[in-house]
């Protein structure tokens, strides 16, 4: 398999995969995540990829 046809075939498999994944996947709502900076609102900060929501 030459370089180019390697190349090839790796972008067509991820975009592939993307097309998959969007499919398949429920939209998203960004409306409906909690706030990342809750400073001064009286709210706790929660919306952080490590705070730990379960959401």
């Amino acid at each position: 398999m030459t370089r180019k046809m390697l190349a090839l075939v790796f972008w067509v498999g991820l975009i592939g995969f993307i097309a998959l994944d969007r499919q398949w996947s429920a939209p998203h709502d960004r409306f409906a995540e909690p706030a990342a900076i809750a400073l001064g609102s009286g709210q706790a900060s929660a919306g952080g990829h490590c705070s730990g929501s379960t959401r």
